[in-house]
């Protein structure tokens, strides 16, 4: 590990406060609450098909992430001798791969894979690669976590593509057998949070599709703009107040948590389309 500390030392011996703020935004592209703001705006007011291939496509990295996560159990460099950490917070559980930089990569992948234009690949290339090196400079992840998470997240998405174009029209039934796989590791997760919670994400974004292809059906279509507008920020009100209602009222743990990332899916796939669709938004 002393030619990764190495390297991590070499990346924060330009630190400055200036460089702090940078980062610290930077990290926030493989954050829960960007994306979910973009993939929302996206499956609620753009396109509801890449909508959802897009939570599937994260719902499903984010298991292999924390499966491999628990497998292989590698501990943060967080606390090493010249390493400085900030943002720490954002580091839970184990390091390898990076789960910031497989979110970013994931998702810009999965985008640039839907509507294959040149600009969008080369996002979904560089902005991840930028989040892994504030991981780095961030002091809360090893180059062979960064590594690991970038190529997850880009070779995940371009797999799931294949599958994804192949079994559409069955998507509920595909988004429940590809969580149900993952069951087997919660004999091994233990009280890992991290995987709970991707569990938990991974079931509601099932459970949301089976309810909304079966009995809401929303339409974008034809919708001006206006309703689009409330619509979006509608739903964005609606999941801080289940997220953070849940959050203050469930005591603390794997379970909890499990509980609390199914909903959020749920809430945003099903509950809210059955409402702004009742309310002709």
């Amino acid at each position: 590990m002393e030619f990764q500390a190495e390297i991590i030392r070499a990346v924060q011996s330009v630190a400055s406060p200036a460089l702090d703020m940078i980062f610290e935004a930077i990290t926030m592209l493989g954050e829960d609450f960007f994306i979910i703001f973009v993939a929302t705006f996206i499956y609620w007011c753009f396109n509801k098909e890449m909508g959802y291939w897009m939570c599937w496509c994260l719902s499903f990295g984010n298991l292999v992430v924390n499966s491999t996560k628990v497998i292989f159990k590698v501990d943060r460099p967080i606390g090493t001798e010249g390493i400085r950490t900030l943002r720490e917070h954002t580091a839970p559980g184990y390091s390898f791969p990076s789960g910031h930089t497989h979110a970013s990569a994931n998702f810009f992948t999965a985008i640039a894979r839907a509507v294959n234009r040149k600009r969008f690949w080369i996002m979904a290339a560089v902005i991840p690669a930028l989040v892994g090196l504030s991981r780095l400079y961030l002091g809360v992840h090893w180059p062979m976590d960064v590594l690991g998470g970038y190529v997850i997240g880009i070779g995940l998405p371009l797999l799931l593509w294949l599958v994804y174009r192949k079994y559409a029209k069955y998507k509920p039934l595909l988004f429940f057998i590809s969580t149900l796989v993952f069951v087997p590791f919660c004999f091994v997760c233990g009280d890992d949070t991290s995987f709970w919670k991707s569990l938990g994400f991974s079931l509601g974004v099932a459970i949301g599709a089976f309810i909304e292809t079966k009995f809401i059906k929303f339409e974008i279509d034809e919708v001006p703009a206006k309703k689009k507008a409330l619509r979006y920020i509608g739903g964005i009100v609606l999941i801080l107040i289940v997220y953070l209602g849940m959050k203050a009222l469930l005591p603390t743990g794997p379970v909890y948590s499990f509980v609390r990332y199914l909903c959020i899916p749920v809430a945003a796939t099903a509950l809210w389309p059955a409402i702004f669709k009742k309310i002709n938004l």
